[in-house]
């Protein structure tokens, strides 16, 4: 195997005995460990190790039989596994940081002005919205007219990783929504339902909003801004809407 895939392999988050004891299972199909320990030039001492790792990875499996045998999951498999691993492992390396430093950042940030911007591009919208759920540390407010399925376990994963448990987070969505979409937010905050809703957006602890909305050809732009007084204007339209909104499921 090329030198190239061995580094790659290494990026994902295995040791050389692992990489080596995976290609081999990959090369010659179930082996025992003794087989494994001889063909991938693993120390008999730490061939046992190095494969319960892989197991615990998600990179192979095992048969319980005597004697156990073992043989490798699919890359695709494997690294969907790996890749789950290294984000979540990613997301609490940020929320630590994040808590222990950023008091220190607003002690000595100075203000010479507030900031508007008009972002296009669903993903350029994406990671301002994590950067609020991130900063934010009081109070989350969020309208959904609507949202997609698919983005759906994303956005909760977002918001479970970087709520506390003293933040107050308020959902307000589109009546008629998936019962799905209903269950999932309700599990991270309150959740009402309004009839009309005639745009969306996010406002985090009274300091910065964003809104959304979207053309004739549904392409949706959105705003953001740290001006208190249309953070504050869009918090008291929220809160009006709300008392006018239905309870949760």
């Amino acid at each position: 195997m090329s030198a190239k895939i061995r580094m790659l392999l290494r990026k994902t988050g295995l040791t050389d005995y692992e990489v080596n004891a995976y290609l081999v299972l990959l090369e010659k199909g179930a082996l025992t460990a003794k087989q494994v320990s001889y063909g991938a030039q693993i120390p008999y001492s730490k061939v046992y190790q190095t494969l319960n790792s892989l197991e615990k990875k998600g990179w192979i499996e095992v048969t319980r039989k005597r004697p156990s045998k073992y043989f490798p999951k699919s890359p695709e498999t494997a690294l969907k596994t790996a890749k789950t691993v290294i984000e979540n492992e990613w997301l609490q390396i940020e929320k630590a940081i994040a808590d222990e430093l950023m008091p220190s950042y607003e002690k000595i940030k100075t203000r010479e002005k507030y900031d508007i911007w008009i972002l296009r591009g669903l993903l350029n919208i994406v990671s301002k919205f994590k950067e609020m759920v991130k900063n934010c540390r009081q109070e989350l407010l969020i309208a959904f007219p609507s949202i997609k399925e698919e983005f759906l376990l994303d956005f909760y994963q977002l918001l479970h990783s970087f709520i506390g448990e003293k933040m107050q987070v308020r959902f307000m969505v589109s009546k008629g929504m998936n019962e799905n979409v209903y269950r999932t937010l309700s599990k991270v905050g309150e959740v009402r339902r309004k009839a009309k809703m005639f745009g969306g957006g996010a406002i985090s602890d009274g300091d910065e909003v964003l809104l959304l909305f979207s053309d004739e050809r549904g392409e949706i732009t959105a705003i953001w801004s740290d001006h208190p007084g249309l953070a504050s204007l869009a918090k008291d339209y929220f809160n009006y809407l709300w008392k006018e909104s239905e309870g949760e499921l």
